[in-house]
């Protein structure tokens, strides 16, 4: 019976402790999200456009070794 009312106090514990690191979180407003989401989306486009190019480099230089 100890055991169980061990596990049951470190479930409440558990949950009490879960709930404060909750009401911590910072939540994004939506102009926030938007911004982010922006940046995001630029980001990979840039790294779209530069691994393209090196890829296009790499390709042309092996071309050139093999003839």
């Amino acid at each position: 019976m100890d055991k169980l009312k061990s596990y049951l106090y470190q479930g409440v514990n558990f949950v009490k402790e879960a709930w404060v690191e909750l009401s911590k979180v910072h939540y994004p407003s939506p102009k926030e999200t938007m911004q982010a989401t922006i940046v995001v989306i630029g980001l990979t486009f840039i790294m779209a456009l530069w691994l393209g190019m090196v890829d296009y480099v790499a390709v042309r230089a092996v071309r050139q070794l093999l003839g």
